[in-house]
């Protein structure tokens, strides 16, 4: 709280007249910081006219130009505290896992308006998949970016990723009668 205080040029007293606690005032920097990162990256998350699927990932995944989508200081703060079962900040720490909740949700949802309607007739769970892979690789993200990685490989390591997961379904998906027809079982000649 100190250091917030000198950092902020406030006295001490004013920063505990806002905020209670440690607790409650790293809520409000995860919370703060959140809403922050989403509003920068909700528009830049729709597709361009005229961009492919492929095209639309890599933007949105592995360009080092876009936003620090993997690197949000909500994301690097609430990685350290959800690690941590024990620690005192729990309302910061149940802030982050309802907003990584969210974005679990957000990126089911953009992965289903994003993917082909035949592909998640065929696997309806693709989209849930694809964001717990993200959130996976967005926590380990966080945790090598805090320890001063480049994080240029990584982005493009991940939309490689994930293009090659829809490219599988979709194979899956141009086998699926093939599939069908081989395990359709012999007819009986016999009446």
């Amino acid at each position: 709280m100190a250091k917030v205080a000198t950092n902020a040029s406030l006295p001490i007293g004013s920063v505990y007249w806002h905020f209670e606690s440690k607790d409650l005032l790293l809520a409000a920097m995860i919370e703060d910081s959140f809403l922050r990162w989403r509003t920068e990256t909700a528009e830049r998350n729709r597709p361009q006219p005229g961009e492919s699927f492929e095209d639309h990932v890599s933007r949105i995944f592995g360009s080092s130009n876009s936003p620090k989508y993997f690197a949000a200081d909500f994301w690097r703060l609430g990685v350290i505290l959800s690690v941590e079962k024990s620690v005192p900040e729990q309302t910061a720490r149940e802030r982050f896992l309802q907003i990584r909740e969210t974005q679990r949700e957000e990126l089911a949802s953009w992965w289903s308006t994003t993917l082909p309607q035949d592909l998640l007739c065929h696997e309806p769970d693709l989209p849930k998949r694809l964001s717990m892979f993200t959130l996976a690789l967005q926590d380990g993200n966080a945790i090598a970016g805090a320890s001063g990685e480049s994080l240029d490989d990584f982005r493009a390591v991940l939309a490689s990723c994930l293009i090659h997961i829809v490219a599988q379904a979709r194979q899956s998906l141009a086998q699926a009668p093939e599939k069908k027809k081989r395990s359709r079982p012999a007819r009986s000649l016999v009446a």
